[in-house]
């Protein structure tokens, strides 16, 4: 990689991008406890997390791996991912419906880039855990979206 960036960077790997796709549906089962227990303040840990998962997919697909202490971010993503991510962060107040609004929306960033990241690695989509994951966040959170579509 070039040396013009701030951060050492290189190629992702698909065994890193196969863990972070497997992370992210218990990262959210465990959100959807948290905030059906009203635990804002680890929620909003969760929250975090799974945001970081996203991040990380979106560098893969980008053809990077997220550099360990990182200068910068903005460099490695475009304006539209970072404007997308950016809006995950916005919390009028820190209620429940503002971490389901949050969830909801790094739901849709993680659908739009892990089929392409399965499909760029050859990695396997964890369908059968997004399906457990699903139900048991609709029997905890009654305002939790019956679906999800990505555009």
């Amino acid at each position: 990689m070039s040396s013009d960036w701030p951060d050492p960077l290189a190629a992702p790997e698909a065994a890193r991008i196969q863990t972070a796709l497997e992370q992210f549906w218990p990262l959210l089962a465990d959100l959807a406890e948290l905030l059906a227990a009203q635990e804002l303040l680890l929620g909003v840990e969760r929250v975090a997390a799974l945001r970081s998962l996203v991040l990380e997919l979106m560098l893969a697909l980008n053809g990077i791996q997220r550099p360990a202490g990182a200068r910068t971010l903005n460099r490695y993503l475009s304006r539209r991912q970072r404007e997308a991510l950016e809006k995950t962060l916005i919390t009028p107040r820190p209620d429940h419906d503002a971490y389901v609004g949050q969830a909801v929306a790094l739901v849709v960033i993680y659908r739009w880039y892990a089929p392409q990241l399965v499909d760029k690695f050859g990695l396997a989509y964890p369908a059968e855990t997004e399906q457990e994951v699903w139900q048991r966040i609709s029997r905890l959170l009654p305002d939790w979206p019956a679906a999800i579509t990505t555009d």
